[in-house]
């Protein structure tokens, strides 16, 4: 096994492996987990009830696709008074067009990453929704042009990679076909984001629908990546406790090389192009220390020429992420199924 995952007294081997498997495909069948993993599946499916009922591990779920289309990413920068910055984390983690909070260092107190159905909805948060919390002194905000790399393609790297290979081959082929969510799509996608594991059976005792209809509506949603689902482990456990992000300028006839090269590093949970700052690039990282953050940029300057970091940021800890309240440790507590404003 090649794994770089760092020993850790809180998971064992199989737990590691168990959350690599479901990181493959996070609604995988426990027999079919089993088969990849060597062990029986009533044994596979205790280990995640234990590791679930801990908040080490969750699965997430997310839209991808609205009633309206495809929604914006933004990233937004909060600054708050002094005094305030916890009761204005709170308020926010309650919003579920806010799918990430951290506590960040540098230039800014709070940094959230929203989902909105469009420009005007995003113009609404900022307006409407941001104005009426108090505390909040400063905001500025980045929209994401493209993503091209998301959290949900991290990797723990426990399982061998032919296994890897066998699991991706069974799970339903991702096309991201574009569609538009109608009203039992959206309830199908928002119950997804209490429970990303939830059977078809309970699935349609919650929306009313019939079991092959919901098989085939929540089948044709992730074929066509209108939701995307990903498996969660608490970061303290993961091997790189760290993390951190990072706001370049680069060359545009570079930009499209120098995604490419991050969407390649296993420290990147996020990559995006941005507008409307002086920044075009953010890139977040999980690391396992501090220190490595600057050995990160000197690989980058060497892969691209041009390239400048205007700023950085360590993340001091995440209060939610995609849409789950994490606690002090980065234990999942609860859950705020993520809405695009």
């Amino acid at each position: 096994m090649i794994s770089p995952v760092q020993e850790s007294a809180e998971l064992s081997d199989l737990e590691l492996r168990l959350i690599n498997v479901l990181q493959v495909d996070p609604r995988v069948s426990w027999s079919r987990a089993g088969e990849a993993l060597g062990v029986d599946p009533s044994t596979v499916a205790r280990t995640w009830k234990s590791l679930a009922a801990s908040g080490r591990v969750w699965v997430s779920a997310y839209p991808r696709a609205t009633p309206a289309g495809v929604p914006f990413v933004a990233f937004i920068e909060v600054g708050c008074r002094v005094g305030a910055r916890t009761a204005v984390a709170d308020a926010l983690a309650e919003r579920p067009w806010a799918a990430t909070i951290e506590h960040a260092t540098g230039g800014r107190d709070l940094l959230v990453s929203v989902l909105a159905s469009g420009l005007s909805a995003l113009s609404g948060v900022l307006s409407e929704e941001l104005e009426a919390i108090d505390g909040i002194r400063a905001v500025r905000v980045q929209l994401a042009t493209v993503v091209a790399v998301e959290g949900g393609g991290w990797r723990l790297r426990a399982v061998e990679p032919d296994a890897v290979r066998r699991l991706a081959e069974d799970r339903t082929e991702v096309r991201f076909h574009p569609m538009r969510l109608d009203e039992h799509d959206v309830l199908l996608v928002t119950e997804l984001g209490r429970d990303a594991r939830a059977g078809y059976s309970e699935l349609a005792a919650l929306s009313g629908l019939g079991i092959s209809t919901v098989r085939r509506r929540v089948q044709r949603l992730i074929a066509n990546g209108a939701v995307s689902l990903r498996c969660e482990v608490a970061q303290a456990l993961s091997g790189w406790p760290v993390s951190a992000a990072i706001w370049c300028r680069v060359p545009p006839a570079e930009l499209e090389a120098v995604m490419s090269g991050f969407a390649g590093m296993p420290e990147v949970r996020l990559c995006a192009a941005l507008t409307g700052g002086t920044a075009n690039l953010f890139v977040s990282l999980w690391v396992r220390s501090p220190g490595e953050l600057h050995r990160l940029e000197g690989q980058l300057s060497a892969q691209a020429r041009g390239i400048e970091v205007v700023d950085r940021m360590l993340a001091l800890r995440h209060i939610k992420r995609m849409g789950h309240l994490l606690d002090a440790a980065g234990r999942s507590v609860g859950v705020v199924p993520v809405v695009p404003a």
